[in-house]
């Protein structure tokens, strides 16, 4: 069977990876990471690469998932944190010896996808989010779930932030809206604005 130009270029291109960050806190047992495990899955069912934290929580229900659906998984462990190990349903380690180079393997990924998490999830989605702004093909970031929406809707409010900055991460209410907006954002990643204080 004849493969089409663009099926042909999609094979050939680089895989896509997509981040995805959350909190190491949510076990089994919490219908979010059930939401997660079949994230990793949905995600994984695409061929593309699925990028987390590398350790337990929510990175890990996703990295289960997307294994189990037979997908590629790159955790990101940090050498300093001795006292914890990655989980091992991550195919590939990417170790970092400084919380700048983990945030650097991050931000390489074409799209990151936040779910619910604490201070170390908003701090990633702020950068990922920061780095959209001015940085030609900087990662793309998906919001999901009520949170982050009361979150914007803060940040709107009390923070020195506009419309085109707010408009720049997608939010989705819950994993299965993730995908189309995942696509969405490969297809045609929002206008970088540029450095404007």
């Amino acid at each position: 069977m004849a493969t089409s130009s663009s099926q042909a270029e999609q094979e050939s291109a680089a895989p896509v990876e997509v981040a995805v960050l959350g909190s190491a806190r949510i076990g089994p047992g919490d219908p979010r990471h059930d939401d997660a495990v079949r994230l990793g899955g949905l995600l994984a069912a695409h061929g593309w690469t699925v990028v987390t934290g590398g350790y337990g929580g929510l990175m890990a229900a996703v990295a289960r998932g997307a294994a189990a659906a037979g997908g590629r998984t790159v955790g990101l462990p940090m050498r300093a944190w001795q006292h914890l190990t990655p989980d091992r349903s991550c195919s590939e380690l990417r170790w970092s010896a400084s919380y700048a180079e983990r945030f650097g393997h991050l931000l390489a990924t074409q799209v990151a996808i936040a779910l619910p998490g604490g201070v170390g999830t908003l701090a990633e989605a702020s950068g990922v989010w920061a780095a959209a702004q001015t940085e030609p093909d900087a990662a793309q970031l998906v919001l999901v779930g009520p949170a982050w929406r009361a979150l914007i809707t803060t940040f709107a409010d009390q923070l020195v932030v506009g419309a085109r900055d707010l408009a720049l991460p997608v939010l989705v209410d819950d994993v299965d809206a993730v995908v189309p907006a995942v696509q969405r954002l490969l297809a045609a990643p929002a206008a970088v604005l540029g450095a404007h204080g």
